[in-house]
This record gives structure tokens, C-alpha cells and sequence, in this order.
């Protein structure tokens, strides 16, 4: 592991995190970024991320980067419809070509449902008669309050079979779908957990239950889920954030259900917003509070790429919110070029010891601007005094 020794070019930077790497890797890495121990910006970005090697150089790199896309193209869906306890289905016809395919985009009509968080499995068939499952659990979601964002992405086995089967899992409520969009494409950012682990709280006069989550540095969480309750369900939840603790600012409203039948909608997307505290509360109206449940907040996992070379040993810096983003070419060459990347893991991150806050003395100790305002006032006050007292004398 790489430890936080000196850093004479970077001492502006206050965290550094050890890349965890085998030593005879070569070319590109890619490393998932921390979540919860580096921290994005108010925009979800990481202006000040950079990557030094073991002599501090600044190694080039690209977050989230992609690789250029294949030719995407629009399919038609065929026996579209909804059955309640039972959800929505269609079937997207690829064409007789045999095109290699590992991605689909749900298209849905968005004046009906602007918002939504669904789960879906895929099928394929060759002979639209013997269906394969390629993938189970499958994530997609919108959110209307956060301009349109989300994720309508499956990816999934390369394969070439004419249909694919679309199931989205809500047997509740329909899933407006329009049509599909199919490629060979490159992989997304998925969600993730955030490791924090809240303090819960419960109103016994409203029956409203209440996690709180305080993170060491800032997060930007995505969506909430709530593990499986020994009861059926259909509740109100509400999303709140803070900065302090102690002032809290409305985010999100949503409902959750889990049925008898084993029907559920559980996870709950809502506008990404980068804070300290995020505050959960399942309102239960005038049922009992829910036991057995615990919510788990979900944040979109983001990677740095670089290339490294063998036996060097690599650090990313954070912790320096009065700089610029670098600008580097990287990605927007891995965006025109086909590539893979080594899987690489952060190791943990650290204060670096070496640190000097390069912030004005106003900035990094405010409290001394109030004194040295109260130490010029009881100066003025004494000198006043003084000028008072030999006028009087004077006379």
C-alpha cells in the first residue's frame, strides 16, 4: 500500500488515496472513486481529482470514461401490454441481420409517467417460442424533478437472437413503453451503497419513522432502497438534506409497496444532490410503524481511468476545493477509440500529513476576525476614554 509520504508539488491537497494495483500492470486501469471518502463537488463533478506517481508527476486521466459507441439503432416492440399482479411486457423484434447486441434503452412516453424506478428482466429466443432469462433485476429510472435524469440502460450478455422480451417487474402500475433503442455498447455507471449507517428515530404520535445519515465528506446519493418488511405495505416516504444537521431542506417525495403476492416497488429515486446529511422518513399515516425494515441509500458509482506502468506505484489527490478542474485529452480520445481497462481497487484514504491550507488567515480561522474586531473596538473605546478624560482635565 502506498502511504501519504511527502508531497512537496501537491501540499495543497488535503486527502490521498493509495491505488491498489499489481505491480507488472500495464496500460489502462480503472479504479471505482470512494464514494463517501472523496468527495464530489455542488455539480456532482471532481474538479480537484488528480493522479501522481511515486516522482509527483501528474499522470492524465479521464473520470467515468467510455468507450466509442457502436451503431445504435431503433427497434420496433410487438405485443406490448399490462396485466395487473403480472406487469408489463413487450417483445423488441432485432431483425434477421444476427447483429451482435449487449445493450438495450427502454424508450417510454414521459407526458404519462415522468417519473419512475422499475425493475426489469430480459428474455431472448431465436424462434420467439423457447426463451432464455439474460438478465434479472435489471435497473431503470427517471426523475422529472431533477430535469429528465436517470438511467434507461440495461446491459446484458452479448447476443445475437432476433427477440428480446422485456418485463418490467411492477405488477401494480404500467410501464408506458414506446419503444427500445439497441447497440454493442459500452458499460454505464451503476448504483451503489453508500456505507453509512444511519441513526433512526421514531414519532410515536405520528408513527413516522426517521433514518438520519451523516457522512465525513460529502455525498450525492441517487436513490433509496428499503430492504423486504415481514408486512405488506403501501407508504409514503420523504427525502431530506442538510448541511449541518441541523437545517434540513425538502428533496424528494415517493411511495413504497411490497404485497402478499411478492409484488413490490421498494427503491425510490429522487434528485441528486451533493450534502452531508441526508434524513429518510417513512410516513405510516395511522398504521402501525413498519418493523424489520431499514432503508440503504444508493449512489451512481464513478471510476478515474490513467494508464499506469509497471512497478510504479500511483496516489489520486483530493481535498482541494480552490482549484480547477485539470484538462487533459484523455477522455475525449477514449470516447473515438475501442479499449478495455485493468480492474484496479482505492485503498484507503488519508490526511495527508503535509497539508498546508494555503487559504487567506480570514478564511481558515474566521474566529480571529471577530477578535481582532473586538480588540480594535476595546482599543478605540479606551483611547476614546483617554481623549474624554484630558479634555476634562484640560478645562
Amino acid at each position: 500500500m502506498i502511504l501519504a509520504d511527502t508531497l512537496p508539488v501537491w501540499s495543497s491537497w488535503a486527502k490521498v488515496t493509495p491505488v491498489i494495483v499489481s505491480g507488472s500492470a500495464s496500460g489502462l486501469v480503472r479504479v471505482p472513486l470512494p464514494a463517501g471518502a472523496i468527495a464530489p463537488d455542488r455539480n456532482g463533478n471532481y474538479p480537484d481529482l488528480r493522479v501522481i506517481d511515486e516522482a509527483d508527476r501528474d499522470i492524465p486521466l479521464a473520470i467515468d470514461a467510455r468507450a466509442a459507441k457502436s451503431e445504435s439503432r431503433e427497434v420496433s416492440l410487438i405485443d406490448v401490454g399490462f396485466v395487473p399482479r403480472r406487469g408489463t411486457q413487450a417483445v423488441a423484434d432485432l431483425g434477421p441481420a444476427g447483429n451482435l447486441v449487449d445493450t438495450i434503452v427502454i424508450l417510454t412516453d414521459t407526458q404519462r409517467l415522468p417519473t419512475y424506478f422499475e425493475h426489469v428482466d430480459l428474455d431472448a429466443a431465436d424462434d420467439r417460442a423457447t426463451w432464455r432469462e439474460i438478465r434479472t433485476g435489471a435497473t431503470i429510472y427517471r426523475v422529472a424533478e431533477d430535469n429528465g435524469k436517470g438511467n434507461q440502460t440495461i446491459s446484458f450478455p452479448a447476443t445475437r437472437s432476433r427477440w428480446l422480451r422485456i418485463r418490467v417487474l411492477d405488477s401494480h402500475r404500467e410501464l408506458p413503453l414506446t419503444g427500445a433503442v439497441v447497440a454493442r455498447a459500452e458499460p454505464r455507471p451503476s448504483l451503489i451503497p453508500l456505507t453509512l449507517q444511519p441513526t433512526s428515530a421514531l414519532d410515536r404520535a405520528t408513527h413516522a419513522q426517521t433514518w438520519t445519515y451523516a457522512a465525513p465528506v460529502a455525498v450525492r446519493a441517487s436513490a433509496v432502497a428499503f430492504s423486504n418488511a415481514l408486512n405488506t405495505y403501501s407508504r409514503a416516504v420523504t427525502v431530506e438534506t442538510s448541511n449541518d444537521g441541523t437545517t434540513w431542506d425538502a428533496l424528494a417525495t415517493g411511495r413504497i409497496e411490497h404485497y402478499a403476492d411478492g409484488s413490490e416497488h421498494t427503491t425510490f429515486a429522487f434528485p441528486e444532490r451533493t450534502t452531508t446529511h441526508v434524513r429518510v422518513t417513512l410516513e405510516n399515516g395511522d398504521d402501525r410503524p413498519l418493523t424489520g425494515i431499514r432503508p440503504e441509500l444508493l449512489t451512481l458509482q464513478h471510476d478515474v481511468v490513467f494508464a499506469v506502468a509497471p512497478g510504479q506505484r500511483y496516489r489520486i489527490l483530493s481535498g482541494n476545493p480552490n482549484v480547477a478542474a485539470a484538462s487533459y485529452d484523455l477522455g475525449a480520445r477514449l470516447a473515438h477509440e475501442r479499449w478495455s481497462a485493468i480492474s484496479a481497487r482505492a485503498g484507503a484514504t488519508q490526511a495527508y500529513d503535509g497539508f498546508r491550507d494555503m487559504r487567506p488567515i480570514g478564511e481558515r480561522y474566521p474566529w480571529l476576525l471577530t477578535l481582532g474586531t473586538s480588540v480594535i473596538a476595546v482599543v478605540l473605546a479606551i483611547l476614546a476614554i483617554r481623549t474624554v478624560r484630558k479634555a476634562g482635565a484640560v478645562r
